[in-house]
């Protein structure tokens, strides 16, 4: 219970800074010493961008055609028919993209070819292809094939995990094309380790899900040592990057035990003029055998910088017998970090249910 309640509680540290100042646009620091005020306007100016990387997002031209995809307004997809017809015509065709459930075996030139719908008939043809090529209709109405999807290239390797076969993959290239314009792409590449785990050696992607770009690598720094970094929604005046860095006791994977062997979890969020660096010394919190809030808030720091200067920290409080994230500010005074991702929340939620309906009510 230990270690799922910690992990919890530090992932949450995270999601609470994604929440605050995600999607940030440059800003400038006020001159000299900022005041309390002007730090608390400075992280609603953040969250207020965030809330807008997120709509734009929405009306990009990605999710926009989803949406005209599926109909779908208010939690129900008006062509769910139509696409649930299309989707068995091209399994009749194709067979069902899966991996082997024993060794994660992506057998990808089993499924290659061409497939073009015919509106008329309502099935798929099939022509011979390097790669898995299929043609759509954006919506039912629409009588030409104006959406391609094109998954061009898979590779993977077969590695040792607990002494059973593992293929991982090592590259891959896909994407989505409608009227001839780019609105998804996807480019992976994997380098892992031989042995008896296969370690992380260089693990990238780049995916961009128009209007939006995201990068993700994984680096091996040593084979205890790793490095994340992410970059989220770039572009459009949007940006954050999520760096951290994870240290083990001993490079025994097969036999990983989180609450023995994680040593520390270091880790640094950027957006604009915004940071937050945080830093968990979770060997030292494991020592200890009944933690509490006190000794949780002696092994994890928090963080928050306007460019270099120190504006804030993050750090656990209990309240009525639950752990709840505090910013505590410069003058000493503190408060609840509801008071950001409550209205965070709720702009989000209303940016979301106009297509979701009241379900998203529930989902955060």
């Amino acid at each position: 219970m230990k270690t799922i309640k910690t992990s919890v509680l530090v992932l949450c540290t995270f999601l609470i800074s994604f929440t605050f100042y995600s999607c940030g646009k440059e800003q400038s620091a006020t001159p000299g010493t900022s005041t309390v005020a002007e730090d608390k306007a400075f992280i609603n100016d953040i969250s207020t961008n965030t809330n807008n990387c997120i709509k734009a997002a929405r009306d990009g031209n990605l999710s926009q055609s989803i949406i005209k995809f599926l109909n779908l307004s208010n939690g129900t997809a008006g062509n769910e028919n139509w696409v649930d017809s299309m989707s068995v015509a091209l399994e009749n065709v194709m067979g069902v993209l899966e991996v082997d459930a024993n060794d994660s075996k992506f057998n990808f030139s089993a499924y290659w070819g061409t497939y073009n719908w015919n509106r008329t008939t309502k099935t798929f043809s099939k022509t011979a292809a390097t790669g898995i090529f299929i043609n759509i209709p954006s919506d039912p109405a629409q009588t030409t094939n104006n959406v391609a999807f094109k998954f061009t290239e898979y590779t993977d390797g077969l590695y040792q995990a607990n002494a059973k076969n593992l293929y991982l993959p090592k590259t891959a290239k896909a994407s989505i094309t409608k009227n001839n314009v780019l609105i998804a792409d996807l480019n992976f590449l994997g380098n892992y380790s031989s042995g008896s785990f296969p370690r992380p050696i260089n693990v990238s992607y780049q995916l961009l899900l128009a209007p939006h770009t995201y990068n993700m690598s994984i680096t091996e720094i040593n084979s205890t040592k790793f490095k994340l970094t992410s970059d989220i929604f770039s572009g459009q005046g949007c940006g954050m990057t999520i760096s951290a860095t994870v240290t083990f006791k001993n490079d025994d994977y097969n036999n990983l035990v989180i609450e023995d062997d994680l040593k520390t979890l270091e880790g640094e969020y950027k957006s604009g003029d915004m940071s937050i660096k945080s830093n968990w010394d979770a060997s030292a919190y494991y020592a200890i055998s009944n933690p509490t809030t006190t000794t949780l808030n002696s092994t994890l720091s928090n963080t928050v910088y306007n460019k270099t200067e120190k504006i804030a920290d993050l750090k656990f409080f209990d309240v009525a017998g639950s752990r709840k994230l505090f910013i505590y500010y410069k003058d000493g005074t503190s408060e609840n970090t509801s008071v950001y991702y409550d209205p965070f929340l709720t702009n989000l939620k209303n940016t979301l249910r106009p297509l979701f309906g009241v379900d998203v009510d529930n989902w955060f």
